[in-house]
């Protein structure tokens, strides 16, 4: 979150872009303009065309966004990178349906898309002959009308079939769950389709790095770790089954006002406590105040800042009746490693993804344990 910057929402969610987003937008700039030899307006060309691609995939995260608030799901932000968009929300729907018509969203927002440029691309043909694959590529490359039709045409077109390849967590992944959710239960398919996910990531990685392209290595990166953490939670949540937060909660814990400084914070960090913070008002949880927020605002405030000109007032929570599984699902998709666990506002506790994964290692022990589950 520290490296990335809000440029916009839709509906409520925010629209942020990593800081390595600049990466592409500097490979695009040196492509058109030095690699195919377009000069300045091909420099520009690149970076406006690439632009525009990066809006085709902020709409493809908007359409799973929204159907995942359909299904009352909440979506936090959507954040761009290098390797794509990801939508951040608190939990992927549990029921079937709600899931494979989330995860389809995407790629028919692509194809959508795909129609009416397919139109203009249809046009083009019968108006100005191609006349081989050669010259079709040659259109694609030249910086021109033509070219930015057919190249946004084939683009999404590329998004929509590429995300639906069937390796969790992408689209078709998420799709191959569902339908298997049907037949065997949802623990069993994450299994299977995390499985499938992480062989067929370590198949596109290993492409990438023969053929040399660098974003498809990370995609595959990026599939691979994302399945095994699916399937990690997976296992958790049949190990602890509906164990409720309440069973495991934690009461002590430090909190701060909105009115504290950052050096509270520090005087907090050296007893031992560790972020993220609940900020409250009284027992009434305001605010959460995460590390990186705090590391960010002492290099541009000081320590005399306000934690409440920091703190979030959007975040992640839980309440006493979540299961275990459920709140460590929520810190994996937020990126934080605790979140407050609150009921009709008032703040009970917070409950961390250390103490969770701590209780897992040891009722999985107890498992293993030689003639477990029998009565002597």
């Amino acid at each position: 979150m520290g490296w990335s910057s809000t440029v916009g929402s839709i509906r409520g969610i925010e629209i942020r872009i990593h800081v390595s987003f600049l990466l592409i937008i500097g490979w695009a700039a040196y492509n058109w303009g030095i690699v195919l030899r377009g000069g300045w307006s091909g420099a520009v060309y690149g970076v406006v065309f690439t632009l525009i691609v990066f809006l085709c995939v902020v709409i493809h995260e908007v359409a799973h966004s929204l159907v995942a608030m359909r299904c009352g799901v909440r979506v936090h932000e959507i954040e761009l990178s290098p390797i794509g968009g990801l939508a951040r929300m608190d939990e992927i729907p549990d029921t079937p349906s709600h899931e494979l018509t989330m995860a389809l969203a995407g790629p028919v927002a692509n194809l959508l898309l795909a129609v009416p440029l397919g139109i203009g691309v249809a046009w083009l043909v019968s108006n100005h002959p191609i006349r081989s694959l050669g010259h079709l590529l040659y259109l694609m490359r030249k910086p021109s009308w033509q070219g930015f039709v057919i190249s946004l045409f084939a683009t999404n077109v590329f998004l929509a079939l590429f995300n639906l390849f069937p390796a969790f967590p992408m689209d078709g992944g998420r799709v191959l769950r569902s339908l298997l959710s049907l037949a065997v239960g949802r623990g069993p398919a994450t299994r299977w389709a995390a499985s499938m996910g992480q062989w067929l990531a370590a198949v596109m990685g290993l492409v990438g790095l023969l053929i040399g392209n660098l974003i498809l290595t990370l995609v595959a990166a990026f599939v691979f770790v994302s399945a095994r953490q699916e399937q990690r939670l997976s296992d958790l949540q049949t190990l602890l089954g509906d164990m409720p937060i309440s069973e495991a909660l934690s009461s002590q814990f430090a909190t701060l006002t909105a009115q504290d400084t950052l050096a509270t914070v520090l005087e907090q960090a050296k007893r031992g406590q560790s972020a993220p913070f609940a900020v409250v008002d009284g027992s009434r949880l305001v605010g959460v105040l995460t590390a990186s927020d705090i590391t960010a605002a002492l290099e541009v405030y000081g320590s005399s800042a306000l934690v409440g000109h920091i703190m979030r007032q959007e975040w992640p929570q839980a309440s006493p009746s979540d299961s275990l599984a459920t709140a460590r699902q929520r810190m994996a998709r937020s990126g934080l490693e605790a979140i407050p666990v609150v009921e009709d506002g008032q703040l009970l506790g917070m409950v961390t993804a250390q103490q969770i994964q701590q209780l897992y290692e040891f009722v999985a022990a107890q498992q293993r344990q030689p003639g477990h589950g029998r009565t002597p």
